[in-house]
């Protein structure tokens, strides 16, 4: 709501509105709040104030055609964190999803991944998600369940804690790399397949110096792959224009 409001305040392109452009970021944020705090006058007041600043800096984005994606949720809520951490001012919360599973079904995996993506470890957060995914984006979906795979493989291989791997901590960036990088063409899948590499050991990378790694992997993985999609889509275009002269 606060997202939706200051994106109509600041005056910014209905259409971007209407699609949702401006409000996914701030949702996150809120979720990421509530998750991190036990709400108090100063965690609601960081919500709206946050809010706010997560839709001015996509609006800004946007105007200047920069391919953020997620990354005014990511910066906001490495500030509140850090500010709200100060002594008195908010008290963290024991995320319960959290659980100790040393031995996990491949599948339920995948489902906790999904969950990840909106703070919800739980298999059955994770299968809605999924589900709702695949009606909007089956492809999308399916290269997201194939992403998670690869991830999971990259941290049994790499030795990294099973808790974490199960509860899908090092794959739920995986699922919106798989998203966001799907397509049709067979290429695509390479795409997938680079762009999760990437975010599953940067991902392995920031936890393991200590950050909160929220989906700042999922962004660089696409930073990352955004000049070769460019570098594609030139290519492409340049065969073309040479085979329609010949």
């Amino acid at each position: 709501i606060v997202g939706v409001l200051t994106a109509k305040l600041m005056k910014f392109d209905e259409d971007h509105i209407n699609d949702g452009l401006f409000g996914f970021n701030a949702t996150l944020y809120g979720i990421a709040l509530v998750f991190y705090f036990q709400t108090n006058v100063w965690v609601w007041g960081a919500l709206i104030v946050g809010s706010a600043l997560t839709t001015i800096l996509m609006g800004f984005a946007l105007k200047k055609n920069l391919p953020v994606f997620t990354f005014p949720f990511i910066l906001i809520t490495w500030i509140a964190l850090y500010v709200l951490s100060i002594p008195e001012l908010a008290l963290r919360t024991v995320p319960e999803h959290f659980v100790d599973i040393q031995e996990m079904d491949d599948f339920l995996i995948e489902g906790h991944a999904f969950g990840q993506v909106i703070f919800q470890g739980s298999l059955i957060a994770g299968l809605i998600f999924f589900i709702g995914v695949f009606l909007s984006n089956p492809m999308g979906a399916l290269y997201g369940f194939a992403a998670v795979i690869i991830s999971v493989y990259i941290s049994h291989h790499g030795h990294e804690s099973v808790d974490m791997t199960n509860n899908g901590i090092f794959s739920f960036n995986a699922v919106l790399v798989g998203i966001a990088l799907s397509g049709p063409r067979v290429r695509d899948g390479v795409y997938v397949l680079i762009g999760t590499i990437i975010a599953t050991y940067f991902d392995h990378f920031l936890i393991h110096n200590g950050w909160t790694t929220l989906t700042f992997p999922f962004v660089f993985a696409m930073w990352a792959m955004h000049p070769v999609k460019l570098i594609d889509k030139w290519l492409v275009n340049r065969f073309s224009s040479a085979e329609g002269t010949s």
